[in-house]
């Protein structure tokens, strides 16, 4: 994910006196142009992006892609907002995250605004020391995204040794980072016992995931277009925080899920 956050573990000594506040529009994500999935996210994500496969240095992943070129994220608009009717879960725990380097410890962008010196906002830890009931719930929420995305991992790791990956080249991408893509003839050819084993894997759902969201590249190549045209006069009235409610309707979506 193109993201200029600086994770740092949560710890009393260093953050006892800090307090973080709920974000209320993706301005620090516009920089991001691809978020990684976990294979519970999947078919939303497809509903909404174009989702391409990448190798990393923790292993295989499935993004989807925000945007067409470095550090541009198509689907924030200037005030912040977001367009699609699906926020990856990369970005719903923001400030909270995980990292590589800090095993099992839930950390935060220290970079990020919402991270706050501010006595209104809300603890990072309760008065025993330990992490406040909210970030708890953030440390499992992330732990089992984590999971999803190492099973993501799994599955592309089967399809890349059957040689089932193919270079992506779609014309209006513009990025640095290489794109993959199910090689769909490949896929055609296999026999119903290789499908099989595919489905025992949990893989299918990502094959026709990343087959049906190549449609999504037309959404953003409008985006952007959209973004280079000259602004045009305005004749609505309504207010930056109306649309906003508005794009965050589906409570089902935005809402963090329920670790129990």
């Amino acid at each position: 994910m193109a993201h200029a956050a600086h994770w740092v573990p949560l710890n009393r000594e260093c953050h006892g006196g800090l307090m973080w506040q709920r974000f209320t529009a993706y301005h620090f994500a516009r920089h991001t142009s691809y978020a990684a999935l976990a294979d519970a996210e999947m078919r939303h994500a497809a509903a909404c992006f174009p989702i391409a496969f990448i190798p990393a240095l923790e292993g295989w992943q499935a993004v989807a892609l925000l945007g067409l070129s470095d550090a541009h994220n198509l689907i924030v608009d200037s005030q912040g907002r977001w367009r699609a009717a699906y926020v990856p879960s990369a970005l719903r725990s923001h400030p909270f995250g995980l990292h590589r380097e800090h095993p099992g410890k839930l950390c935060i962008d220290q970079h990020s605004p919402c991270v706050v010196e501010r006595l209104d906002a809300e603890p990072f830890f309760n008065q025993n020391g330990e992490l406040a009931s909210f970030p708890r719930q953030v440390l499992l929420f992330l732990q089992q995204r984590e999971s999803g995305c190492q099973r993501v991992a799994q599955q592309l790791d089967a399809l890349v040794n059957a040689k089932l990956l193919t270079p992506w080249h779609p014309e209006v991408y513009q990025g640095s980072t290489p794109l993959y893509q199910i090689d769909e003839r490949a896929w055609k050819m296999l026999s119903a016992k290789q499908v099989g084993l595919f489905w025992q894997l949990g893989a299918v759902p990502l094959v026709y995931a990343q087959l049906q969201s190549q449609q999504q590249l037309g959404v953003l190549h409008a985006y952007q277009q959209r973004q280079a045209a000259p602004p045009a006069p305005s004749e609505t009235t309504s207010s930056p925080l109306a649309e906003w409610q508005e794009a965050l309707s589906s409570e089902e979506r935005y809402q963090w899920p329920d670790p129990s």
